[in-house]
């Protein structure tokens, strides 16, 4: 490769709205090893596809033998760029449904089921499973996209993820290492700072890091975290210390790739030209989103010419780009084709980890909970629109308000966090039915169609709620049902 080819091969890059053609001319112009489909790149099932297949043809018209990158973030809840909201994918639950189910075939059939239905409309790379151990409540970004708040139980549902994403033909990325829900900084913000120790990392945020590594994980992404224990005041994601941990002690051999570099963790101090620069010189393989692709490109290819950057370790970084693309597109082959229209498989596993997940924080295991006739409050309109069809669906008839009912129902989120009533139901984070005073407290952990079915179906006593609570919550003790 020329030094623009290869500087090019090393970079994912963002592009502009939702023209195929625009997509395919960014990848010709900078040599690029693919793209980011996000939410402003999203018109329809069908215009994705259409965007993955020039984004091809135009990787082959460079006189490239193995795919161009097309890669997306699909966590499941809130982030999850191609769902029932922006196409005909499925909306699957936050990632601490999984935790909270600690289901192997239920989480791996659910990860598998979404790497069919991206696959199918060109999409080859998710940056997916989170394998960030949260501290709950305090952890400003992470959250509930974190399967659990311990490493162990964290651990079981990445393992099962990866080999999930991997049976049905699609790039895994395990991220934000060394782990970001410990951390009380948001580094899209600002640069947060670890000031664990080796061993408490190795012990806690590592777990299932290694676990997913262990597993196959192809890629992991690295965060843009200053660990005092490794490389004080340096970004994880230009750490050579990090990227030394990564490879020699946890033994990964894939493909690293930084978090966005467009973050302000980074941007607030470099250029994209110099975060680029270090970045590849710490160890990285791909770099994902630059603020200016252009300037970054160019940044690289001048660091080669004047030995800054030396030529063997892009090739190295290259090389495994090319090997990663070449290996999905094998794996691919090998799960088989796909077509989204004729399959509901991603409709039955979304709802089947929903199904595993519900949990009874507070109150009774068995029997009807609520009804048969009952009031619905708190939650925006359209929670209230989906929970009121769930719940009709069970069986229970909901009430107007002026009319009486055998049970008040709450719904608490984040927007609606606190409230009371006979049964609270959160449909975000867990922590939050500290915000009331119900007696009987569930956790749903979504607002997919297949979460309210299942709850609603406890709720009504149609269905067990086979959950546990997936991260230790001061002031709440899960029913042990």
């Amino acid at each position: 490769m020329s030094p623009d080819e290869a500087a090019g091969q090393v970079i994912l890059a963002r592009y502009p709205g939702t023209d195929p053609d625009a997509a395919a001319a960014e990848l010709t112009q900078y040599h690029l090893g693919g793209l980011v489909v996000f939410g402003a790149n999203v018109d329809s099932t069908e215009q994705v596809a259409q965007t993955a297949a020039a984004v091809q043809e135009a990787q082959a018209d460079l006189g490239r033998d193995w795919p161009a990158i097309m890669a997306v973030d699909n966590e499941g809840g809130l982030v999850q760029r191609l769902s029932a909201a922006t196409g005909d994918w499925t909306s699957f639950p936050p990632f601490m449904a999984a935790g909270a189910a600690d289901d192997a075939a239920v989480v791996s059939d659910a990860a598998e089921a979404m790497a069919i239905e991206l696959r199918a409309t060109g999409i080859n790379y998710d940056f997916a499973p989170v394998a960030d151990v949260t501290i709950g409540s305090a952890d400003p970004v992470i959250r509930d996209r974190s399967p659990s708040g311990d490493p162990d139980r964290a651990a079981r549902a990445v393992e099962a993820a990866v080999q999930g994403f991997a049976d049905g033909g699609l790039l895994s990325s395990l991220k934000h290492f060394p782990g970001h829900g410990a951390l009380t900084v948001d580094s899209h913000e600002d640069l947060p700072v670890q000031s664990a120790s080796a061993d408490e990392l190795a012990e806690r945020d590592l777990t299932p890091f290694r676990a997913g590594i262990e597993a196959g994980a192809p890629t992991v992404m690295m965060g843009h975290i200053s660990v005092e224990a490794w490389d004080p005041g340096v970004p994880a994601s230009l750490s050579p210390e990090a990227y030394r941990v990564l490879r020699e002690e946890l033994g990964f051999t894939g493909v690293a790739i930084t978090d966005g570099l467009d973050m302000g963790a980074l941007t607030q101090t470099r250029t994209s030209a110099e975060i680029a620069v270090e970045a590849l010189a710490a160890g990285a393989d791909l770099l994902l989103g630059p603020v200016d692709v252009a300037e970054a490109h160019h940044g690289i290819v001048s660091a080669l010419e004047d030995g800054t950057l030396e030529r063997d370790r892009v090739d190295e970084a290259a090389g495994r780009v090319i090997a990663l693309m070449q290996w999905q597109e094998q794996s691919a082959q090998d799960a088989g084709p796909v077509d989204l229209a004729e399959s509901d498989s991603g409709a039955q596993a979304s709802a089947a980890l929903s199904e595993a997940a519900v949990t009874i924080v507070q109150g009774e295991c068995s029997g009807a909970l609520a009804g048969p006739r009952i009031h619905v409050r708190g939650g925006s309109a359209d929670d209230w629109d989906a929970f009121v069809a769930a719940a009709e669906r069970a069986g229970l008839q909901v009430v107007p308000l002026e009319q009486p009912a055998d049970t008040d129902v709450r719904l608490i989120t984040g927007a609606t966090p606190s409230g009371t009533g006979d049964v609270a139901v959160s449909l975000d984070a867990p922590w939050l039915l500290t915000g009331t005073d119900a007696p009987v407290r569930v956790a749903a952990f979504g607002r997919t169609t297949g979460a309210m079915d299942a709850v609603a179906a406890v709720l009504a006593g149609e269905a067990p709620a086979p959950g546990s609570l997936p991260i230790d919550v001061r002031g709440l003790a899960a029913t042990a049902c």
